[in-house]
């Protein structure tokens, strides 16, 4: 599937052609880079057995992340595609990381949402992005033609923005309905939410992968558009990831690129929606983070890697992650969390060549 291809169909965010890149199968984590000169970063599997592990947050210490799901039992006819029939369900949701006696433990935090997936459970698209601030959390789901879904609850929550709280969900604003109103790109109309930014102001920003845009929703829950990416290195932006700089600034990444053609970007977008600039030269990006002192945290979901570009000397360090998307650094602790074998479901996929991965997992980087 090309790049253009996957900016404009509502699931190509991250699955599409994931399973024909050659990221190695080994189930532990690995390590590699020196990142500050002290040694090589440390990895700790954190949490495990999760579902199509995407978007990451850090709130008060708590990590939360947002599962595309498993799909279900209810294969769409011919609805097959590069990796398989694909079957819905409501296995989509988010769970909450804690420290607990010095352990971490896994809490569902919200479950039930709509979800899509191969027959098992792999290259899900679901409840793609999560973002807490203060406790307030919001979601966004992903989008899909009506005529492809079930009708009603909780199938009406496709291509919104959701306020999230223990167990429940309700929508906050209709992201799709800007791609189909407004059509920002003035591509064909193609709609994704794929990640959500809460910002200090109470507004929150969307990034709407197939539109190639950025869509803002004010407190009162008004949403229109915000930044549109416009087109690079011969194929649409995509974006998929979205964090907040401690300039004040966002910066959003794209999935304009490939393990062996690292074009993709990170743009640096104004609190206004104005297009600053870009950072260039990775794979096709699935997360984004930024510290306080300005470092840049870029996962690599074809690429297998999280590479770190120092604020200071620009120089550039990477540690090897099996199909990472989220990634999100603690700005008390300076800890990095990224979610790793993102395309899998709690029981592993089959991939290229017939071997199962392992499960959906969240990996803490220490030192890099």
């Amino acid at each position: 599937m090309s790049i253009s291809s996957q900016g404009r169909r509502a699931v190509a965010a991250t699955a599409g052609a994931a399973v024909a890149v050659g990221v190695g199968l080994s189930a532990g984590p690995a390590a590699a880079g020196d990142a500050h000169g002290t040694g090589k970063p440390v990895v700790e599997v954190i949490a495990a057995k999760l579902d199509n592990p995407r978007q990451l947050s850090v709130d008060h210490g708590h990590v939360y992340v947002a599962e595309a799901g498993r799909g279900g039992k209810k294969c769409l006819p011919g609805g097959g595609g590069p990796e398989g029939d694909t079957c819905l369900g409501t296995s989509a949701g988010v769970t909450k990381l804690y420290r607990d006696g010095g352990r971490w433990r896994q809490a569902t935090f919200v479950a039930g949402l709509p979800s899509a997936a191969t027959a098992d459970g792999g290259f899900a698209t679901g409840l793609d992005g999560v973002s807490v601030r203060d406790g307030r959390a919001s979601g966004v789901m992903t989008w899909a033609p009506p005529s492809q879904v079930p009708k009603g609850k909780p199938w009406n929550t496709l291509g919104k923005l959701l306020d999230l709280d223990w167990g429940h969900h309700r929508v906050a604003a209709d992201i799709s309905a800007v791609e189909l109103k407004y059509n920002p790109h003035k591509a064909s109309v193609d709609s994704n939410p794929y990640a959500v930014l809460a910002l200090p102001d109470g507004r929150r920003v969307v990034a709407d992968a197939a539109g190639n845009d950025l869509v803002v929703v004010s407190p009162g829950g008004k949403a229109k558009p915000f930044t549109v990416f416009p087109n690079h290195n011969g194929h649409e932006a995509v974006p998929t990831s979205i964090a907040l700089g401690p300039d004040g600034n966002l910066y959003v990444g794209d999935l304009n690129g490939e393990a062996t053609k690292p074009t993709a970007r990170v743009w640096k977008v104004s609190p206004r929606g104005r297009i600053l600039g870009w950072t260039s030269g990775f794979g096709s990006i699935t997360g984004v983070a930024v510290t306080e002192r300005g470092d840049l945290y870029v996962s690599q979901l074809f690429a297998g890697t999280v590479t770190r570009i120092d604020h200071a000397t620009k120089k550039r360090t990477s540690v090897k992650v099996p199909f990472p998307a989220g990634v999100a650094v603690d700005p008390w602790d300076k800890k990095v969390y990224v979610s790793a074998w993102s395309v899998a479901d709690r029981d592993g996929t089959v991939m290229e060549g017939g071997k199962k991965s392992p499960g959906g997992q969240v990996w803490q980087i220490l030192g890099f």
